[in-house]
């Protein structure tokens, strides 16, 4: 038993290491790429996207860091993966709704949903394509 947990730790280690990598610094830098493109936006507008992302990716992350197991950590970014993309869906949702009644949509939910999908994508790479698809296929289906 002693010589899986050194190695337990370290993969547990490694895994924190792609979240960091994957989720602040990486992801700071899109988050300001997409929001210097968004013109007609006022720095006010751009600053609460800018928060209400964050502060949805910090809960991640530091959810993530508290795990410090292997299977329970890959479990967890399992579930914070179906949890953003479930908001996501649910702010793409809001979109269309305004599109089809107004002829379109808030920019600030278009920012909010585009900044939220690269948080989905910096949690793809964390999953085996095989789970993300099956994760995919499943928040897919209809609810009856």
């Amino acid at each position: 038993m002693e010589t899986t947990q050194p190695n337990e730790t370290k993969k547990v280690q490694t895994l924190h290491d792609q979240i960091e990598a994957t989720l602040r610094d990486r992801l700071d830098d899109q988050w300001d790429e997409v929001l210097s493109g968004w013109e007609g936006g006022a720095p006010s507008q751009k600053k609460a996207v800018r928060a209400y992302v964050s502060g949805l990716r910090n809960r991640i992350v530091r959810s993530l860091m508290e795990i410090d197991t292997i299977e329970e950590l890959e479990r967890g970014v399992a579930i914070q993966y179906i949890e953003v993309k479930c908001h996501w869906t649910m702010l793409n949702t809001r979109i269309q709704n305004q599109t089809a009644s107004d002829g379109m949509a808030d920019n600030n939910l278009i920012y909010r949903a585009t900044c939220v999908s690269l948080i989905i994508e910096g949690l793809e790479p964390l999953l085996s394509q095989e789970r993300v698809d099956r994760l995919t296929n499943m928040l897919a289906e209809p609810l009856d």
